[in-house]
């Protein structure tokens, strides 16, 4: 009887472990995307999120720009018939009940606040899909990245800030002030108690300009140089020199 019960339980074990894979899949958050296009083949892709096509926020467009979307409505999802949604925290509510009443099997993710924990969403993420072993490639292809992005030994730290469309600013929390740091980076809104997304004074930022601003600009009317002057100066009620920061690069805001 014992060897029964151990035989029926190793041929479970082996049944289960053969089950594949989700392989109808659904993402409706950009995060989300970028990793999900790493982990498994087109063709388990239902849809990405409505945002992945988008040059000035995605950094899979090319790829997405040959694989659907959905506007994150539920009856979008529902009717591509997935055995699997993946989303974050800042998805509409209303179609993560409707998801969740007629029975389809959604993950919510949060957002990380570290490079430690990025990479853990990355395992959590490949572990669901039961694609570790590309998970743990993606996970080189990062930290190789991250060392890459390091200064040299002995260089000097750069004062920096990043300012967005209306004033928004990254602070401390988060993995975007922790890069800056690995990058040899300092985040002056940390210097004024900034933590997390949060809105950061003009008033503050010329008085002490950083070295390096990165700004933020969705405008598709304008070429990006352009646009961080006009970043720069449209919160003020006055024009501000621009010429203060010495230095610019514009990239894209954050859409989480």
């Amino acid at each position: 009887m014992r060897l029964a019960l151990c035989l029926m339980a190793l041929l479970a074990s082996t049944t289960q472990a053969a089950e594949p894979g989700p392989q109808r899949i659904v993402s409706m958050n950009l995060c989300l995307d970028s990793v999900l296009v790493e982990l498994v083949p087109r063709e388990h892709i239902l849809a990405l999120s409505q945002y992945s096509r988008d040059p000035w926020r995605s950094t899979i467009a090319s790829i997405a720009k040959d694989l659907p979307y959905t506007n994150e409505t539920a009856e979008e999802v529902v009717a591509l018939k997935p055995d699997l949604v993946i989303t974050s925290r800042h998805s509409a509510i209303a179609t993560r009940s409707a998801l969740q009443r007629v029975g389809v099997r959604f993950e919510l993710f949060g957002v990380p606040e570290s490079i430690e924990e990025s990479l853990a969403q990355i395992r959590q993420l490949a572990a669901l899909l039961q694609r570790p072993e590309q998970g743990e490639a993606l996970i080189a292809r990062i930290e190789a990245a991250i060392a890459r992005a390091r200064p040299d030994p002995g260089a000097r730290t750069v004062t920096a800030a990043i300012y967005q469309p209306g004033g928004l600013s990254v602070g401390g929390g988060t993995v975007i002030n922790e890069l800056m740091g690995i990058a040899g980076l300092h985040n002056v809104a940390v210097d004024y108690g900034l933590e997390d997304y949060r809105p950061l004074r003009l008033e503050q930022l010329v008085s002490a300009p950083p070295e390096v601003l990165l700004v933020g600009d969705t405008s598709r009317r304008r070429m990006p140089s352009e646009s961080c002057i006009t970043v720069h100066c449209a919160p003020s009620s006055r024009r501000c020199d621009a010429s203060r920061f010495q230095r610019a690069c514009c990239i894209a805001p954050d859409r989480r």
